[in-house]
């Protein structure tokens, strides 16, 4: 499997784990080191996400996605639609993974609100 296949199949996963709040998963694909950076500018690390997963949404998608990989490293970004119970979030992303030991993790993301057209 291409590095490429594998980053974008890491992805979905993420979005499932994530759609799901199943930590299981997550645990295998954010690194120990993992951190993101929220649209409130808050640092999260791996471990605040294994305590409180973030909630639910009734689906995960992506659109306009590009994986680029160089050497050990590779980013993910795109447009990513979160449909939520109480509302729909527009966002555009930027996923950071390394590949470590033969395989790749997840080490950052992060992300920003697109705003409603007025």
């Amino acid at each position: 499997m291409s590095d490429e296949i594998e980053v974008l199949r890491l992805d979905e996963a993420w979005n499932e784990a994530y759609r799901r709040r199943d930590r299981r998963p997550l645990a295998d694909i954010l690194a120990e080191d993992f951190s993101a950076l929220t649209p409130s500018n808050e640092p999260v690390t791996k471990v605040a996400l294994m305590v409180d997963p973030p909630g639910r949404a009734r689906s995960v998608a992506f659109t306009d996605q590009e994986v680029h990989v160089f050497g050990d490293a590779a980013i993910s970004r795109g447009r990513l639609r979160l449909e939520l119970e109480d509302r729909v979030v527009d966002q555009r992303f930027l996923r950071v993974f390394a590949k470590r030991a033969g395989r790749w993790q997840a080490v950052s993301v992060a992300v920003t609100p697109i705003a409603e057209a007025a």
